[in-house]
């Protein structure tokens, strides 16, 4: 039996089944390239958001670290410190620390929900000292900070700060409160704020969804004695309406910690 073959001819162009098969193939194609273009901008995205999350956060402990460690657990001024507050409700004692409660996006069942801890501490006081050749300290202010004139013809080896000590040994601390909270922005983000005397507020991380600063009395398992833990949850919606969550932590052993 002898099979008959069609042999293409160039001059006569594709066939109905061929340029449908071409045109199936290419449109495969076209939306295997447009999927893949919309996965490399949702991650693109998520890439964006979480690393902002986790910047924020990180600066965020590396600044709180830094004041917390010259702090410490200490009766100044007439009060105790450090003093911990629930969602901005602030005792008596500490009224210019007292402000509205952030508004709360966390649902009951997410991770981030749940009351803030805020925290209000003091710095030790330090004073200008000049050193002579014989390592022996002069004062450069009075008590009440004004000048010192030093002797005449003394010779001065270095100037510097060195921490004011009482008349019974114990180390003096500044007035001035400083204070971490957060509270919503204008434009409805939450903010860590730094303030000093419940004024001043410095913004040191947007995004905030939760703040909470714990001590072996808050915390008696997890905390240990003369610490601070302080812990940091931060959310934040994307342009699609995707939420990104990040969470950090540190344990800081203040000045006079055990």
């Amino acid at each position: 039996m002898r099979i008959r073959t069609k042999r293409f001819d160039p001059h006569t162009g594709l066939g109905l089944v061929e340029v449908t098969i071409s045109a199936t193939i290419l449109f495969i194609l076209a939306a295997s390239m447009v999927e893949s273009v919309g996965q490399v901008a949702a991650l693109g995205r998520t890439g964006s958001v979480e690393g902002r999350l986790q910047q924020g956060a990180q600066d965020a402990i590396r600044r709180i670290t830094g004041d917390l460690k010259a702090a410490a657990f200490v009766s100044a001024n007439g009060k105790s410190y450090p003093y911990l507050f629930v969602d901005g409700e602030a005792n008596v004692s500490f009224a210019e620390h007292d402000h509205a409660e952030a508004v709360e996006n966390a649902e009951d069942d997410d991770p981030d929900f749940g009351p803030n801890r805020e925290i209000v501490f003091v710095r030790p006081s330090f004073a200008p000292v000049a050193q002579d050749p014989d390592g022996v300290n002069w004062d450069l202010v009075d008590e009440d900070g004004e000048p010192v004139d030093l002797p005449q013809g003394l010779e001065v080896v270095k100037r510097y700060e060195f921490p004011v000590i009482g008349a019974d040994g114990t180390s003096g601390f500044q007035e001035e409160e400083l204070s971490y909270v957060l509270v919503t922005a204008a434009d409805g983000v939450n903010e860590l704020q730094r303030r000093r005397d419940g004024e001043s507020p410095e913004v040191i991380a947007r995004g905030v969804e939760r703040l909470v600063f714990d001590t072996s009395s808050t915390d008696p398992v997890g905390v240990p004695v003369g610490a601070v833990r302080v812990r940091l949850w931060l959310r934040l919606r994307d342009e699609m309406g995707t939420v990104h969550r990040h969470s950090a932590e540190t344990v800081v052993r203040l000045q006079n910690g055990v």
